[in-house]
């Protein structure tokens, strides 16, 4: 009977996961019009997927660190209670914020479940030393980090597109457009010629130039290709081994 709860609450806890993550590594595919949804949708799945497959490799570290062990004792750890409160706790939290649209990672909502079930089960006994070196510093400092790498990566990738002289084109996008008019007592509409420059509903950016023999937006859109699938392959990376530790 437990193995049947744990293994719902952990399927319940990856279908939450999926329905919230999955989309966010290659958001600004499609946001930026690079691609469109559908394709955006499977290369998330396709490099989610082979980072999950690499996990069984790579993650053994990440496996220990989110079991439980160390916050509280191995005996609470390895209670069936204790893996079903973690699981269902978490999926339940981040099923709620995904269908309500409120920012919120799995890594902090198994964070959450975990301090919520090892306070339940010992109280003022959970290991907060371990809690803040563990979970709570790690969580702190990756954004933080994170902030810095991007304002570093960009500020080279922004110097180098202005040392090779890369610059950025916008359509021009001439047409027509309704506009009431008088014609003597009365007014009707009239087709008046329109140009649009540099509105991002009507027009496109794209860089122009080369990059050793290669076209410089064709570049950029298959770097962007791939910085997506790094994220995605990250959280593949990292969500496995967090969600079989409860099963």
């Amino acid at each position: 009977m437990w193995t049947l709860a744990i293994f719902g609450a952990t399927v319940f806890l990856a279908y939450a996961n999926g329905a919230n993550d999955n989309f966010k590594g290659v958001a600004t595919l499609f946001g930026s019009k690079t691609t469109n949804y559908q394709v955006a949708i499977w290369w998330a799945t396709a490099t989610t997927l082979a980072g999950s497959l690499c996990s069984v490799i790579l993650a053994d570290a990440l496996l220990k660190s989110f079991s439980g062990k160390g916050l509280v004792t191995d005996a609470i750890a390895d209670t069936s209670s204790f893996h079903l409160a973690v699981a269902f706790g978490a999926a339940v939290t981040v099923i709620l914020a995904t269908i309500t649209g409120f920012p919120i990672s799995t890594t902090h909502g198994i964070t959450g479940a975990l301090t919520g079930a090892g306070f339940a089960a010992i109280g003022s006994e959970l290991n907060f030393t371990a809690l803040g070196k563990s979970y709570f510093i790690p969580l702190l400092v990756s954004p933080l980090m994170a902030i810095a790498l991007g304002i570093g990566i960009y500020s080279i990738l922004h110097y180098g597109r202005i040392v090779l002289k890369i610059e950025k084109a916008w359509c021009v996008c001439v047409g027509s457009k309704p506009q009431l008019v008088p014609v003597g007592s009365k007014r009707q509409f009239t087709q008046n010629s329109e140009i649009t420059l540099d509105t991002v509903e009507n027009c496109n950016q794209h860089y122009v130039g080369n990059f050793w023999g290669i076209n410089s937006q064709k570049l950029v859109d298959g770097c962007h290709f791939l910085s997506a699938g790094a994220v995605s392959f990250a959280r593949g990376l990292m969500i496995l081994p967090k969600l079989s530790l409860y099963y």
